[in-house]
C-alpha cells in the first residue's frame, strides 16, 4: 500500500533534481490535492490521488523500484495540470474531453524529459569525479550517449522500423493475437518510444531502467515486440556464466496485460500471445545468431511458472527454469517467424523439423483432461503453421509426411492437409511416407 510518506519522499527526490516542480508538488500535498487514497489496490495496481483522480502505479514496480514508480506518477502528472491550465489560458471555450490525448502526451513528454535530465546529470558527474577518473574510451562514449540524449529530447518521430537491404532495423517478424503483424526488435531509442514506456505501466519496466541501459552501455540487451507503432511488449536479457558455461537469461519479461493496462493512457490495448513471441524471438536469436551459448534460463515467479511450463520450460531447482523444448503457441511462434527469415542456419532448420515431428507424434496420444485438450490445441496451431504456403519446404515437407505417417492415430491429420496444404504437396508428402 502506498503511504503518504512514500509520496513525501517521491517528491523529496523530485526537488533534487528539479526544485521547481518540486516545490509545487510539495505545497499540493501540504493543501491535499495529492494524497493516498482509501482502498488504495485496484488489482494488480496500486495507487494514489492527484487532483481527484487516481493515478496507477504497478505493484511489482513498486515492489521492486521503491518511489521511482510514484516519482515519474508524480512528474507527469504534474506536466499534465501544466499543459491544461495553460490551454484553459489560451481559449475560454476549453474541452477537457477534446484536449485529453495532448494533455497527457505532455505529462508523458514532462517525465520522460525529466528522467533524459537527471540521466545526463549522472553522466557528467561522472566525468568531473576525480577520484575516478574515466579512460578516453569511456569519456568519448559518455559524450556521445549524452549528445544522444539531448538530441532525443528534440525528436517528435513515431516509433519506425526500417525496411530494406543490409541492416533492416530488427530482427524478426511474426503474428501476435490475432493474426496481428508483430516485429522482434532492439528497443527502439527515441523520445516516443520512452514516453510509451511512460505510459504503458508494466512489471519490471519503466523509463528510468531503459535510460539506465544506455548509460551503462546495456541497451542492446533490451528488446521489444512492436505492432504497427506501438510497444507492448518488453524483454531484457544477459549472458549468465557459470561452471565454464554461459548461458543466455531472460532476466526479464512483460506485456501489456488486462489487469494492468490503463484504458485512460494512450498505449495500445493488450494483445494475446506477446510473452510468447518475445520467448520466440529470443530462441531465435539465440540458434540463430549465438549458438555457442548452452541454454535458455531463467528465475521464474510463482505466478508466471505455468506460462513458461506451458511453452517448453522445465524446472531446475526451486526457481530456475531452462528452455529445453518449445512446443504448442511457443513453437507455432517460432515457425511463424522463420517465413520472413531470409537466412537461417541449417542446424536451425534441422532442429526445427525435428521439433515439428515430436509435436506431430504427440498428437497420437488422445486428450482425456482439460488440460490435455489445451495442450492438444496448442500443438495442433503449432502443426497448421508449418502447412502454410509461406512456410520454408523443409519444414512443411517434415510436417506433411508426418501428418500421413500417423493419419490413423490423428483424427485431424488429413483435414488439415486438406486446407492448409496444396494437393501437390499432399501428394508429394503421400509418395515420401510410402
Amino acid at each position: 500500500m502506498i503511504k503518504r510518506e512514500h509520496i513525501k519522499q517521491a517528491i523529496d527526490a523530485i526537488s533534487r533534481r528539479s526544485p521547481d516542480i518540486g516545490y509545487s508538488l510539495d505545497q499540493m500535498l501540504g493543501m491535499g490535492v495529492i494524497d493516498t487514497a482509501a482502498g488504495a489496490q485496484d488489482g494488480d495496481n496500486l495507487h494514489f490521488v492527484f487532483d481527484d483522480e487516481k493515478v496507477l502505479v504497478n505493484k511489482v514496480l513498486f515492489f521492486n523500484e521503491g518511489i521511482v514508480p510514484i516519482e515519474q506518477g508524480l512528474v507527469l502528472k504534474y506536466g499534465e495540470l501544466v499543459r491544461k491550465q495553460e490551454l484553459q489560458d489560451k481559449s475560454e471555450a476549453f474541452n477537457y474531453r477534446d484536449a485529453s490525448a495532448e494533455i497527457h502526451r505532455a505529462g508523458l513528454q514532462r517525465v520522460v524529459t525529466y528522467e533524459i535530465d537527471y540521466a545526463i546529470r549522472r553522466l557528467r558527474r561522472e566525468l568531473e569525479d576525480n577520484q575516478s577518473p574515466v579512460t578516453e574510451a569511456r569519456e568519448k562514449q559518455i559524450q556521445d550517449v549524452i549528445a544522444s540524449l539531448e538530441g532525443m529530447k528534440k525528436d517528435e518521430r513515431p516509433v519506425e522500423i526500417h525496411e530494406g537491404e543490409g541492416d533492416p532495423g530488427y530482427f524478426y517478424k511474426g503474428v501476435v493475437g490475432e493474426g496481428i503483424p508483430a516485429t522482434f526488435m532492439k528497443f527502439p531509442l527515441s523520445m516516443d518510444a520512452l514516453m510509451q514506456v511512460a505510459d504503458i505501466n508494466m512489471e519490471f519496466f519503466h523509463v528510468r531502467f531503459v535510460l539506465n541501459c544506455l548509460i551503462r552501455g546495456l541497451e542492446s540487451n533490451l528488446m521489444a515486440c512492436v505492432t504497427g507503432e506501438n510497444i507492448v511488449g518488453l524483454i531484457y536479457l544477459t549472458l549468465k556464466e557459470q561452471f565454464f558455461k554461459k548461458d543466455l537469461e531472460i532476466k526479464y519479461l512483460a506485456s501489456l496485460r488486462g489487469k494492468t493496462w490503463n484504458p485512460k493512457g494512450l498505449s495500445a490495448k493488450p494483445v494475446k500471445g506477446v510473452g510468447t513471441f518475445l520467448v520466440a524471438g529470443v530462441w531465435l536469436l539465440w540458434k540463430n545468431e549465438m549458438p555457442g551459448l548452452r541454454e535458455i534460463v531463467l528465475d521464474a515467479e510463482v505466478g508466471a511458472r505455468r506460462f513458461y511450463e506451458a511453452v517448453g520450460f522445465e524446472a531446475r531447482g526451486l526457481s530456475s527454469y531452462v528452455l529445453k523444448t518449445p512446443k504448442g503457441y511457443l513453437l507455432r511462434s517460432i515457425v511463424a517467424m522463420t517465413h520472413h527469415c531470409r537466412t537461417l542456419r541449417p542446424e536451425l532448420v534441422r532442429e526445427l523439423v525435428k521439433l515439428i515431428v515430436g509435436e506431430v507424434k504427440g498428437l497420437r496420444k488422445t486428450a482425456k483432461d482439460e488440460k490435455a485438450l489445451a495442450r492438444r490445441r496448442a500443438s495442433l496451431s503449432a502443426v497448421q503453421e508449418c502447412l502454410k504456403p509461406e512456410t520454408r519446404p523443409e519444414i512443411s515437407k517434415a510436417a506433411s509426411i508426418a501428418l500421413l505417417k500417423y493419419e490413423k492415430k490423428i483424427p485431424e491429420s488429413l483435414g488439415m492437409l486438406m486446407e492448409y496444404s496444396s494437393k501437390e504437396a499432399v501428394e508429394h508428402a503421400a509418395s515420401s511416407s510410402g
